[in-house]
């Protein structure tokens, strides 16, 4: 598994716990969930963007 993959399960996972716990207790707590979900998904959605750079330059 791809570095990046593993990194955006780990931050999706981590966000999604935060936010499971801001909808039971302080809701601030939000705007650190709401990032990490989103960096997580952007690292699975364009992990391939590094590979299609990659063939191109050889």
């Amino acid at each position: 598994m791809r570095s990046q993959v593993l990194w955006g399960i780990v931050l999706t996972a981590l966000g999604a716990v935060i936010a499971a716990i801001a909808i039971a207790g302080p809701v601030f707590l939000l705007i650190y969930a709401l990032p990490l979900i989103l960096i997580g998904l952007a690292l699975i959605v364009w992990r391939r963007r590094e590979e299609t750079i990659e063939a191109i330059r050889e």
